[in-house]
């Protein structure tokens, strides 16, 4: 692989809106996201469930299904091109080939009556335009290449005879068939045990080395967050409520969100009790989610803030930019800093 340009930014999306219209109400599940991916990093997404993490993937990939799922607003720009107003020809040249996707669950994404290797095999002769023997081949070199043992043997198999980690790089394996420029991870570790998803996490690492990959991880997992990503989004009812680079949204976080969900990560080799000989407690965030039906007036996170101020219930505050590349949508830090963007 040659150079790349690491500030070069591969995707940018802005105030994305992606709303689903029911028979008597409308859920806003995404309602101005705005972030970008440069050449060769790794964002991570992380939020609680139903912070619009998943839907934010699924409107770059344009797999909401629409009705009820509709776009009400912003741009996803890929190198300059809008792919929410980008065809559903258009979209299958990009989906698969330049922009891939590896989801949550395998057994759900793989088709349980075809064997593994005429699928990887299938995205190689559509994008590619391989021959059936040379994408069958090159489904087995893909199968080594992501540490499956045997592979001349694999690409006959079922997904129903393959373990939950093998699933799991078959699809890593079909996601990277294409050297795509983007790949988009949905929580893909989510169903395996701590030791398959050191070497999934592994695995993912070093793909990106080697092809240079632009990578965008949704996970929920904060130890996840800090060993493989190179930035931080934190999602928060259907918005970005702070971004930074994942080393100083560590040690500098400012919104009290970011607060709260890293102060609610065990630490380990703290004991039951504290120095006092109390009782150790984990520490939550008090309350739930907003109803995405009918978010408050004002900040959204204001009725579960601990630092919450009287025009926290009145407007909502900007997203604004602290220092090069830390951003924040907190009234603490209106006054200081400056608008996003400006």
């Amino acid at each position: 692989m040659g150079q790349i340009d690491k500030e070069k930014k591969i995707i940018e999306v802005k105030g994305l809106k992606t709303h689903f219209h029911l028979h008597d109400h409308t859920v806003r599940a995404v309602d101005g996201v705005d972030f970008h991916v440069r050449a060769g990093e790794t964002l991570g997404i992380v939020g609680e469930s139903g912070c619009g993490k998943s839907i934010t993937s699924m409107s770059i990939m344009g797999l909401v299904q629409s009705p009820p799922g509709k776009n009400e607003g912003g741009e996803i720009l890929f190198h300059g091109e809008d792919l929410l107003k980008a065809t559903n020809a258009r979209m299958r040249q990009i989906r698969g080939n330049k922009i891939s996707m590896i989801f949550q669950e395998p057994m759900t994404s793989l088709n349980p009556v075809y064997t593994v290797g005429f699928q990887i095999s299938e995205v190689l002769m559509l994008h590619q335009n391989m021959s059936k023997e040379e994408a069958l081949a090159e489904s087995e070199r893909l199968l080594d290449l992501v540490g499956i043992s045997d592979p001349h043997e694999r690409v006959h198999e079922y997904p129903f005879q393959l373990s939950g980690g093998l699933r799991q790089r078959v699809m890593i394996a079909m996601a990277m068939a294409c050297q795509p420029e983007i790949l988009i991870a949905d929580e893909p570790t989510t169903a395996l045990d701590v030791t398959i998803q050191a070497q999934i996490l592994h695995l993912m690492k070093d793909l990106k080395e080697t092809q240079n990959t632009a990578t965008i991880f949704i996970t929920h997992d904060l130890a996840v967050i800090a060993s493989f990503t190179d930035r931080v989004m934190v999602m928060y009812s259907g918005v970005c409520v702070e971004s930074a680079p994942v080393k100083e949204l560590f040690k500098n976080h400012m919104h009290p969100y970011t607060e709260g969900l890293l102060s609610s990560v065990p630490v380990l080799g703290e004991g039951k009790y504290d120095e006092k000989g109390e009782r150790r407690f984990l520490k939550t965030i008090e309350g739930s989610l907003p109803d995405p039906r009918n978010y408050p007036k004002g900040c959204r996170f204001a009725p579960r803030c601990t630092k919450v101020m009287e025009k926290c219930h009145q407007s909502e505050p900007s997203l604004v930019l602290h220092g090069e590349d830390h951003e924040v949508r907190c009234f603490l830090y209106s006054d200081e800093i400056k608008m996003a963007g400006e």
